[in-house]
C-alpha cells in the first residue's frame, strides 16, 4: 500500500525546476455546464476536474498531430 502524502508534507516539497521548460500555464473560460461535466467525471475517477481537462487536451493535441 502506498502512503498518502499529508498537506504538511506536500507544503514542504520542492517545486519542479523544469516546470517552466516543459509546461505552459493558461487560463480558459468555460461555461458552467461544461465545467460541471468535468467535475462529475473527476469525482467518478477520484481526481480533479482540472486533471480531466488536462488529459482531454493532451489526448486531443496528440490526435491533431497525427492528423497532420
Amino acid at each position: 500500500m502506498i502512503k498518502e502524502i499529508t498537506a504538511e508534507e506536500f507544503a514542504g516539497g520542492v517545486k519542479n525546476p523544469y516546470f517552466d521548460k516543459l509546461m505552459t500555464k493558461i487560463e480558459v473560460a468555460l461555461r458552467k455546464e461544461d465545467y460541471s461535466v468535468f467535475c462529475e467525471v473527476g469525482e467518478m475517477n477520484g481526481v480533479s476536474a482540472e486533471m480531466i481537462m488536462r488529459n482531454c487536451l493532451a489526448d486531443w493535441a496528440q490526435k491533431l498531430q497525427e492528423h497532420d
